[in-house]
């Protein structure tokens, strides 16, 4: 007789979970010319996913063109026509 004893084991919260998904050819091959040949094309897809969700970075496609130049106005102390060149593109932008 054979007795069936449920094991109590730990399940992994942060399993991969295989999934999938249709890439334009373009993309794939922009994707697979940053990678080396021992580089993984899944854990790079993670990485770009985990970036683009994480609170810290922002992609510049995100930004409006005032957010844009009010960034580059914030980098430095512009003096001069820098500043000048700055200001005038915000006000344009702001019409």
């Amino acid at each position: 007789m054979w007795r069936f004893i449920e094991m109590n084991r730990r399940i992994k919260r942060n399993r991969a979970v295989p999934i999938h998904i249709t890439l334009a050819p373009g993309l794939l091959d922009d994707i697979d010319a940053r990678l080396s040949h021992k580089m993984s094309r899944s854990n790079w897809i993670r990485g770009a996913c985990e970036m683009k969700l994480d609170k810290d970075v922002t992609e510049v496609n995100d930004l409006t063109d005032k957010q844009l130049v009010n960034i580059l106005r914030n980098r430095h102390n512009y003096n001069g026509p820098a500043e000048a060149i700055l200001k005038s593109l915000l006000e344009v932008l702001s019409e």
